[in-house]
């Protein structure tokens, strides 16, 4: 099976056509700056985007305005309307920050954001469904995908090129993720 290799951007899937980039780690200075490190895997670009929606664990997304942003290594610095000083900006620490589907800038061919992914089927290279994708797990080194087989198990899968090529959908099959992992991953995850 062929198929095109698939470079996957961190995306995480939120309600109201909302998706998660990043999280804010910490106050940035005195003025109510916020330093946001991307998702898992992902890199930051806020060049174009002038509202960001922020998360809290038990709150609905709230709207603020984008006044600046500048990179920071892998991280961005932001400047949000009516977040004037660092005490403002403490109350941000570890929200989500997201942006409208809808804005999100469209990827090269054989690139796809994560969010994309989610419930597509993931079979073997012998055309077997292994299960469907349900997840991505950040980690330091590299993402992790997660597979659910249906049966309640996961199996955890390095997101690399390597391992993985989406397969188009036709009139006869849905698009589907074909995994070739390094022998005995599948094995040592089921």
């Amino acid at each position: 099976m062929a198929g095109r290799a698939v470079k996957i951007h961190a995306t995480g899937p939120l309600r109201a056509g909302l998706v998660a980039i990043g999280k804010i780690v910490k106050p940035q200075g005195i003025k109510g700056e916020l330093k946001i490190v991307p998702l898992a895997g992902g890199s930051l670009a806020l060049k174009g985007y002038r509202q960001l929606f922020l998360l809290a664990a038990a709150e609905g997304p709230r709207a603020y305005e984008l006044l600046a942003s500048r990179s920071s290594g892998e991280a961005v610095i932001v400047r949000l309307a009516g977040v004037d000083d660092r005490d403002g900006a403490e109350t941000l620490r570890g929200c989500l920050v997201a942006v409208a589907i809808s804005q999100l800038p469209p990827l090269p061919a054989g690139e796809v954001y994560w969010h994309q992914l989610l419930g597509l089927a993931a079979r073997d290279g012998e055309g077997r469904e292994i299960g469907r994708v349900s997840g991505l797990l950040p980690t330091a080194a590299r993402a992790i995908l997660v597979i659910s087989d249906g049966d309640g198990r996961e199996i955890l899968v390095p997101v690399h090129e390597e391992f993985m090529r989406l397969q188009a959908a036709t009139a006869v099959e849905e698009a589907f993720l074909l995994l070739t992992p390094p022998p005995g991953l599948l094995e040592l995850n089921g």
